[in-house]
């Protein structure tokens, strides 16, 4: 608040300057902006002094003529916060948060709304700052539209939503009618307040929308609006289920909708897998999203074509509590056994944070009454040791937060509960030297202990999408990852970040924002001491910096040194018993005695979080779909005897220990074969006695020579019959 009071007093000031020119007494506005300003000649007609704010959205190119460009949702939303802090009374017209609210009902049932701001407002100085010489403020037009949707799964048959509601203006009437053309083919069409017009792509990729409006004036003004086409089409779910948390966290219940996804010829629920959603940002994802992301290598319709039914579980707040979210999938669970045979059961996937819910909701069901029926719990990607978005982001996004609704929206997300929780430093106000995780991460941590930290009846599985060779994110600990610096008569601003250091002190974060008058008022400088070297260590990645990269800057350009940073450490999605966070996880032969899970995978190179790879998604199939132990050779011997236990570690680099059973003694070859059945070794071939065996395999091929990374099948066949299972080989 003190930056923001601190720009506010240097536009009153600016105000009560232009005042004085334009040969007035006006007074300047309180900081909250709700004071009018005092009547006078001086007094902007249009109640709204562009001069007041730091000007961010380049206001003066949304003029509603046909060169204006086009506007994005974040665009339109920077526009309107502006043109709010501008205003001299508290303003008549809803914020652009409220009208993403509002439109957030009609984005969840697939529709795409389209907001429109429309105003007049004056300004005293010319776009680049210098000042004007007209003796009066001139008065501006400024029109956009944007879609508050920005892309459609559902393209072939795409609805779009105009209401008043979403209409922001400061004139006193809006119009009747608008004509848009949704780059369809089919030219313009008028549209009405309140109409639902379906359009027709019969191609994926970026389309342009226009949209102008012809007032009683006889004004026509234009907007240009960006929208993607994903895909033609997306499945829709057989049912959805609303789920109201039994039990309350903090007195208050959690809910959401589950997607029902039936197998083929199935009628009802018979075979469930559930799948629990991650950290959804903006509460933006539903069945459309979540089926597209899951589907990535066809994860989903290969279940169902083995008889598998999903159900898909979206949080109605996923930045909520984890404990009130895991009610919700605990709720979920008991409906689902419900709905099943008696003797049936369920796999649980959690993808990210949803790892966290499920493991929750599992270990608390367990804690408190008989184990639920749920046969696998794979965690895919999930903090189970704690999430990382750099420290210095973190305060980069606070200190310009006032300025830029961007960096305001990414500010509120850190300080969401599950935010907070999850990650294992978090900034503060003041800043502050020690870095350390928020108070609600060590109360999630004592929830874990209470309800016994895992549940002990399902089988526990890890993905991760970290390297298991020790490959970090390209940078080095401390090292600066953005920089964004910026200097005119104009402006002095500064915006630049660095990684955690590795132990010792350093300097994560340097901002200052100068506007017109020296010395700088508003400056921040974070130093630390003491971290692990997250940001730079082994996980799934995000981009966060690329994405401050690619966001076009009003004032110089903000550059990403490095794209990407670790997001979840390799170690803590396998929660290893490690501090290390470099560990040689692809070199430990004993990998699964140092974490609970009794499966893990990891790739050798780092992915993006939570990406479905061919990799994975193969040894993903492999722990959802229960596998008879043998096939029976036609001899009448019993095959179910016959056990191939799952090779440790998997995948592996550079060996892997297989360990087989056999119930009697016998002839046994043990043989590795690409995934299109082309030989590759033979591990064993020989008469060995009845009871628990190993071999090793190297990665070797038969004449010596190291095989490629990728997917292979283990066979063991005996006179008893014969039993497969895949294995990953990494580089």
């Amino acid at each position: 608040m003190q930056l923001l009071r601190s720009w506010r007093r240097r536009f009153a000031a600016l105000a009560i300057l232009a005042a004085v020119f334009w040969g007035s007494g006006a007074a300047a506005a309180s900081d909250s902006g709700a004071t009018p300003l005092a009547a006078s000649a001086g007094a902007p007609r249009t109640g709204i002094l562009y001069d007041r704010v730091l000007p961010l959205s380049h206001l003066e190119s949304y003029d509603g003529s046909a060169a204006a460009p086009a506007a994005s949702r974040a665009c339109w939303s920077q526009i309107v916060f502006e043109l709010t802090q501008a205003s001299i009374a508290k303003p008549a017209w809803p914020s652009h948060q409220a009208v993403l609210e509002t439109a957030r009902g009609a984005i969840a049932r697939g529709v795409v709304p389209v907001a429109i701001l429309d105003f007049e407002y004056e300004r005293s100085t010319n776009p680049d700052g210098s000042p004007s010489a007209t003796p009066t403020p001139a008065v501006h037009e400024a029109f956009a539209a944007a879609a508050l949707a920005e892309s459609t799964h559902r393209g072939a048959g795409v609805t779009f939503a105009f209401e008043s509601e979403w209409y922001v203006t400061n004139r006193s009437a809006k119009p009747r009618t608008l004509a848009v053309d949704f780059g369809d083919g089919l030219g313009w069409r008028t549209v009405r307040w309140g109409d639902r017009p379906q359009v027709h792509y019969d191609r994926t990729g970026h389309k342009v929308i226009r949209l102008r409006i012809t007032d009683t004036a006889g004004r026509t003004l234009q907007s240009t609006l960006p929208f993607e086409v994903l895909h033609l089409e997306t499945p829709a779910p057989n049912d959805t289920l609303h789920i109201v948390a039994g039990i309350p966290y903090l007195g208050t219940a959690g809910q959401g909708d589950a997607y029902v996804y039936l197998a083929p010829g199935h009628a009802a629920l018979t075979n469930p897998i559930v799948v629990l959603e991650g950290f959804d940002l903006d509460n933006s994802m539903f069945w459309d999203e979540l089926y597209q992301m899951l589907n990535e290598q066809g994860l989903i319709e290969s279940l169902r074509s083995q008889g598998f039914d999903a159900v898909v579980l979206n949080f109605a707040d996923a930045t909520d509590y984890i404990q009130r979210n895991a009610f919700v999938a605990s709720e979920l669970i008991t409906q689902v056994e419900a709905a099943i045979a008696p003797n049936a059961d369920m796999a649980l996937v959690g993808a990210s944070m949803g790892g966290l819910v499920g493991r929750y909701a599992l270990a608390y069901l367990e804690a408190h009454g008989p184990a639920p029926r749920v046969r696998t719990f794979v965690s895919f990607d999930s903090p189970q040791r704690g999430a990382n978005i750099p420290l210095g982001v973190q305060y980069w996004v606070q200190f310009f937060a006032d300025q830029s609704t961007d960096a305001a929206f990414l500010r509120d997300r850190l300080n969401t509960p599950a935010a907070r929780q999850m990650l294992v430093y978090h900034f503060t106000t003041p800043p502050s030297g020690t870095a350390a995780s928020d108070p609600l991460r060590t109360q999630l941590l004592a929830d874990f202990a209470v309800v016994g930290g895992y549940p002990g009846h399902p089988r526990l599985v890890a993905i991760a999408n970290g390297s298991g060779s020790r490959a970090g994110q390209g940078f080095a600990p401390a090292e600066q990852v953005v920089r964004y610096e910026y200097s005119s008569f104009l402006v002095h601003i500064t915006g630049n970040v660095w990684a955690v250091p590795n132990g010792g002190s350093a300097t994560v974060f340097r901002g200052i924002i100068d506007y017109l008058f020296p010395p700088p008022e508003s400056s921040t400088t974070v130093t630390v001491t003491g971290t692990a070297p997250y940001d730079n260590a082994p996980g799934g990645w995000r981009s966060s910096m690329a994405d401050m990269d690619a966001t076009p800057a009003p004032f110089g350009d903000i550059v990403a040194l490095y794209p990407n940073h670790c997001f979840i450490p390799t170690t803590s999605a396998l929660d290893l018993n490690t501090t290390d966070l470099f560990y040689d996880i692809a070199g430990d032969a004993q990998l699964l005695t140092r974490t609970p899970f009794q499966a893990v995978y990891f790739p050798a190179v780092n992915q993006g979080h939570v990406s479905i790879t061919p990799e994975n998604a193969t040894w993903l199939l492999q722990e959802l779909v229960p596998a008879p132990t043998a096939v029976a050779d036609g001899t009448g011997r019993a095959p179910a005897a016959l056990v191939l236990h799952p090779n440790v570690p998997n995948p592996f680099n550079p060996s892997t220990q297989i360990e087989f059973e056999l119930p009697h003694a016998g002839n046994v070859e043990i043989a590795v074969r690409d995934v299109r059945g082309r030989h590759v070794a033979t591990l064993l071939h020989g008469w060995l006695a009845a009871g628990r065996h190993d071999v090793r395999w190297n990665g070797t091929t038969e004449s010596g020579t190291h095989a490629a990374s990728g997917v292979y099948v283990c066979t063991l066949a005996s006179p008893d019959g014969r039993v497969s299972r895949r294995m990953v080989l990494i580089e």
